[in-house]
């Protein structure tokens, strides 16, 4: 993965911050329990956690959103990497994407 890195000074986001995708597979016997390591590492940051809507009975596609105006989106990620990566079933895939227009963070 490329490294994310925002310019300009803590809170000073624009349109054109990066934003962090990080998608992957979680056993569904383990969501309860991933859901919980996701909470607990997350610890209060605006983190994202999407489901995909599927009919997969075995797994569920989770993604996890890293937008403004989170400042330390690459530590945050690593931490949540590191509690999440026993749930993976596979690799975490990466995507960063640059808003062209729109309102920034989403909101």
């Amino acid at each position: 993965m490329s490294a994310v890195t925002y310019h300009g000074p803590p809170g000073a986001q624009d349109a054109r911050s990066p934003e962090l995708y990080v998608y992957y597979r979680v056993h569904l016997d383990q969501a309860a329990a991933a859901l919980a390591a996701f909470e607990a590492a997350r610890d209060g940051q605006p983190v994202r956690l999407l489901k995909r809507r599927d009919h997969d009975p075995v797994f569920q596609t989770w993604m996890e959103i890293y937008a403004p105006p989170l400042a330390d989106a690459v530590g945050v990620e690593a931490k949540l990497a590191a509690a999440l990566g026993p749930f993976a079933q596979g690799p975490r895939h990466r995507e960063v994407f640059a808003a062209l227009a729109g309102p920034v963070g989403g909101t």
